[in-house]
């Protein structure tokens, strides 16, 4: 009886080691649930790039935008566990997420994480709406007269904004959009006062289009190293962009090491780093055991800004 249940099981196991032998034969889709423009779009394009040469398939990146983000976990997390999908979930999407809308993924549980590779710098621009802001102090001083309007693609990159009207006691409206580069334009355009500005905001403030009073990351920019944040302006708050990656749970130990693998190697690669540099991207390389972590340690102090500003849903 033993031996007919060891055969059972070898017989069971290997079509399975035979597909991880045989990975990857075909394209590998990398998801991202932000559009193209952004931050987030400029790493998943290096990492594919580069993984694309270790891994000797074509990786496309499959931009899917919508839901504050959540749409491309969700297509993660419902893909098969083959090694064949997977990509960027990010903070928001673990953390933010739950806490403000219905999902269509567990965070802990549909996801098998690969590792963390960068980290998104936010910045606190202003445009044509605000015409005589020149400082941080302007800016606290009109939010203190009017209610500003700031505008993110979720709540998770905004956690900034929500603390600081919190610590400076002024009022702020929250205006979600689809893209990053959308919410960009509506600042340029003077539609909408200010945003969780990402890499997309370094043209339009060299260009005149914006002014820059704050970094809201936990340093100062490269590409605006004149610019304190607003940690040493006085307000305690940092918004954290980490970029997760994952597939969805289930991989196959040797197909998920293979993939780990070629995600590090591509974010330890110096061209990839200085693409991410270019777009003021910070390089954030935690490997995927130690992500889960890394997010835990994030976790509380989003959770408390979303709570504080109102932002956060209660949940029956």
């Amino acid at each position: 009886m033993k031996r007919r249940t060891l055969i059972a099981g070898m017989a069971l196991a290997t079509p399975a080691l035979a597909q991880a032998d045989r990975w990857p034969s075909r394209e590998i889709s990398l998801v991202t649930g932000f559009g193209p423009g952004g931050g987030t779009d400029v790493v998943a394009r290096a990492i594919a790039a580069h993984m694309e040469k270790t891994l000797g398939v074509a990786i496309p990146v499959r931009n899917t935008p919508g839901a504050g983000g959540t749409l491309g976990p969700g297509r993660i997390a419902q893909s098969r566990p083959d090694g064949y999908t997977f990509g960027l979930v990010g903070l928001s999407a673990l953390v933010v997420a739950p806490l403000t809308m219905d999902l269509p993924y567990k965070p802990w549980e549909s996801f098998d994480f690969l590792g963390c590779t960068s980290e998104l710098r936010v910045g606190l621009p202003v445009g044509p709406s605000m015409p005589n802001v020149r400082t941080l102090q302007d800016f606290i001083a009109e939010g203190r007269r009017r209610t500003i309007t700031v505008a993110s693609t979720n709540p998770g990159s905004a956690v900034s904004f929500f603390d600081l009207a919190r610590l400076a006691g002024i009022q702020i409206s929250y205006v979600p959009f689809g893209s990053i580069t959308e919410a960009a334009s509506q600042v340029a355009g003077g539609h909408v006062d200010t945003y969780s500005g990402t890499s997309e905001m370094i043209g339009l403030v060299r260009g005149g289009q914006l002014r820059m009073l704050a970094s809201a990351s936990v340093d100062r920019w490269p590409d605006f190293p004149e610019v304190p944040t607003l940690i040493e302006q006085g307000y305690e708050t940092a918004t954290r962009q980490l970029i997760i990656w994952a597939g969805p749970a289930g991989l196959p130990a040797p197909i998920r090491e293979r993939l780990e693998a070629a995600l590090m190697a591509a974010a330890r690669d110096p061209e990839v780093q200085a693409r991410q540099a270019a777009g003021g991207i910070a390089s954030r390389v935690i490997e995927g055991a130690r992500t889960l972590a890394e997010i835990r340690q994030v976790q509380p102090g989003v959770e408390a800004a979303l709570v504080a500003s109102g932002m956060s849903r209660k949940r029956s």
